[in-house]
């Protein structure tokens, strides 16, 4: 995952320290004094040298390593396979790039993908790992995990485009979907390509409630089949079109 570092200054003036962390596979985002931290940032870089570099990249290292611990400590507890998080996380950077997506979008959805199912980490066993059919009660504790994973977020300070992904990634373009049964242009558009990721990583991946997963291909019908109605049809035009999807293989 790009690591992107604020800092508090003119981009100007350190034209050397943004080649070294290019190098180094970070970013340098810059902000005025007193100014807001550029969304995504890991660290904060004051002063701007080469030793400040060093420090803040160790700090957004440790940060998203901290993500990706969490992401995969929530799918071992659903029983998912090891590497889920970061199969649908490889995914979602290669739709956002295929999009075209700008460097502040690209960090959400990235993120996004590693937070989506936050909520899970508050509802009980009992619902989560149900193997049986769910009743009605069992199913809006379940829904109601995206709600509970956006406001977890947000009483952590996350910004709102990655909160945005986690309360909307379940919500369907027919306005069929949940939390609030929001549709078309009024489900947030990274939201809207999560739905699809989320659903294809799902059907092509092993599942505790289920003995069997969907081919590669058989998930492609189902998004094409679902076009303009649960999904974006544009986005899944893209999805397909650049090949964003890849088989399963298993660790």
């Amino acid at each position: 995952m790009l690591k992107r570092i604020a800092v508090i200054g003119d981009a100007s003036a350190h034209e050397a320290l943004i080649k070294a962390a290019d190098a180094q596979g970070a970013q340098l985002k810059f902000a005025d004094a007193g100014g807001v931290v550029p969304p995504g940032s890991s660290a904060v870089l004051g002063p701007a040298d080469a030793d400040s570099l060093s420090a803040a990249l160790a700090v957004a290292t440790a940060n998203d390593g901290l993500l990706h611990l969490l992401a995969e400590a929530i799918d071992c507890r659903e029983g998912r396979v090891q590497g889920s998080a970061k199969r649908l996380q490889d995914h979602a950077v290669r739709f956002g790039q295929a999009l075209g997506l700008d460097d502040d979008e690209l960090s959400a959805l990235a993120r996004g993908a590693l937070l989506i199912d936050v909520g899970k980490i508050l509802l009980s066993n009992d619902v989560l790992m149900k193997k049986t059919l769910l009743s009605y009660d069992d199913w809006l504790l379940l829904q109601a995990h995206t709600t509970m994973g956006a406001d977890l977020l947000v009483a952590h300070g996350c910004h709102t485009d990655v909160v945005d992904i986690v309360r909307y990634h379940h919500e369907c373009w027919n306005g069929e979907g949940y939390p609030e049964g929001l549709e078309k242009g009024a489900v947030p558009k990274l939201a809207l390509m999560m739905k699809i990721l989320d659903v294809y990583c799902a059907m092509t991946s092993p599942r505790h409630y289920r003995t069997s997963h969907a081919s590669h291909e058989d998930a492609l019908e189902h998004l094409k089949a679902e076009r303009g109605e649960r999904f974006n049809a544009e986005l899944v035009d893209a999805f397909v079109e650049h090949e964003v999807g890849q088989p399963f293989v298993p660790a």
